[in-house]
């Protein structure tokens, strides 16, 4: 149901464009019926009262429906999540995201792209791309819908996917051009096998406008102790360059940045494989990271490039488990003053770190509502010593990938986190009283349409 602030009564119409079928809007501005096919519908809605009118243009996304009914005997099941199907001017990086359940247990999910022209190709007629990996606490939702299937709390998973170096498949000239057709298949533990579904995507490289590259080590869901080195390259389009210096390359853990890369190092086939581009034979980095100063357990690592137009991105968001002999304490970000609430509290979203804070308005029941895209960045300057995830009611550590210190909540998200994830924060108060914040960060796909509301005065 559409909903619009102002004087009653309200009454709502279409302006331009249709629904789905059967779909229809009501005066009241209700939108029901069952939809009959897959796609996506744009159109403009109108609200009027007596002292105007005020439209809002909105888009409904139908996708195909999983089976996800638990079985004993027919596999593995769940969803293919993201890239939503048929995206589109996708460049350099992607999220490939889902989740799967089965009641023996799923032992992975592997990634797959139909071929392009006589490529060589699988037994099962695919181009292999790489496994999936499992993220505890990724999909919240999942946990509530299957309370008692096992392994429930790491149904989510996720691959990052970079695109640049796909066959070129009809696109504009020069590889990672084209559309691809992707599948995403998961195993159980007894040697089943079922594709979760299919997704369509168009890249095109040939005209990104962002910093790109990855990260190549750690490896993705790799074990470390010690003081390990972080390797990653980026590049950014022409005519511009990245520093060589590393100085607006940040490395960040959890969230948090820890530090910058040195930049500048030559790699064959990235020179061979980027010649034209500023930073070619240049584009490497490395970092040595210290995991004794983080706690023993699961965490993300990734980069966060700027470029001399003032242009920004995340690259190789990666988890990977820290097993020392003893456990640290968590990473220290370089502002460290505690901020306080009585401001309220601010929001810094996105990649660019110099980037100022916005203050967050509570909804009428005290609760914060921030939306960050898959993949995404956020800084919470929440001035809290405390904060968990909360799942079916239930206190959970933050998620992966986030961290909490000096009063500001932290998160990168790495691929697999989709939906909405409630949190709680505790704020020690002069008085001694602890205050408690409730915030909740709606994870949404890199395509997926953000519905505005309607405003009548």
């Amino acid at each position: 149901t559409l909903t619009a602030t102002g004087t009653g009564p309200i009454t709502w119409g279409l302006a331009n464009g249709a629904l789905p079928a059967p779909l229809s809007l009501s005066s009241s501005g209700a939108i029901t019926g069952t939809p009959t096919a897959t796609g996506t519908a744009t159109f403009t809605v109108q609200a009027t009262n007596s002292l105007g009118t005020a439209t809002a243009t909105l888009s409904i996304v139908i996708n195909p429906i999983i089976n996800t009914t638990p079985s004993n005997s027919s596999g593995p099941y769940g969803s293919f999540d993201t890239p939503i199907n048929n995206t589109t001017g996708i460049a350099g990086e992607i999220a490939v995201t889902g989740w799967a359940l089965d009641s023996v247990g799923v032992a992975k999910v592997d990634i797959w792209r139909e071929p392009v022209g006589n490529e060589p190709v699988a037994s099962n007629g695919f181009v292999y791309i790489g496994d999936a990996v499992f993220v505890a606490g990724a999909r919240p939702d999942v946990v509530a819908a299957y309370p008692n299937v096992p392994f429930n709390y790491r149904a989510g998973w996720g691959y990052l996917m970079l695109t640049t170096g796909l066959p070129n498949n009809g696109g504009s000239p020069g590889p990672g051009n084209g559309t691809y057709r992707l599948h995403a298949i998961a195993h159980n533990t007894a040697g089943t096998a079922v594709d979760l579904g299919t997704r369509t995507i168009t890249v095109d490289n040939a005209h990104a406008t962002k910093p790109f590259g990855t990260i190549d080590a750690p490896l993705q869901g790799g074990t470390l102790s010690g003081t390990v080195i972080n390797f990653g390259w980026a590049l950014t389009p022409q005519p511009y360059m990245i520093p060589a210096d590393g100085s607006t390359i940040a490395v960040t853990v959890d969230g948090q940045v820890v530090g910058h890369p040195v930049y500048n190092q030559y790699r064959g086939d990235i020179a061979t494989s980027f010649p034209a581009y500023a930073n070619s034979n240049g584009a490497v980095g490395y970092f040595y990271l210290d995991t004794t100063t983080l706690t023993n357990g699961v965490h993300n690592i990734g980069w966060l490039v700027h470029d001399n137009a003032g242009r920004t991105n995340g690259l190789g968001s990666r988890y990977f488990t820290v097993l020392n002999s003893g456990a640290g304490a968590a990473a220290a970000p370089q502002a460290a003053a505690l901020p306080g609430v009585t401001g309220g509290v601010r929001l810094r979203r996105g990649y660019d770190l110099n980037t100022a804070p916005q203050l967050l308005t509570p909804e009428t029941d005290g609760t914060l509502l921030v939306e960050v895209e898959e993949l995404g960045r956020i800084e919470l300057q929440v001035g809290a010593t405390e904060g968990y995830l909360l799942v079916n009611g239930e206190r959970s550590p933050l998620p992966i990938g986030s961290s909490l210190n000096a009063g500001v909540f932290y998160w990168q998200l790495g691929p697999g986190f989709l939906g909405d994830f409630d949190l709680v924060f505790l704020s020690n108060q002069s008085d001694g009283s602890v205050q408690e914040i409730a915030a909740r960060v709606h994870v949404r796909a890199g395509t997926e349409t953000t519905v505005a509301r309607t405003w009548l005065q």
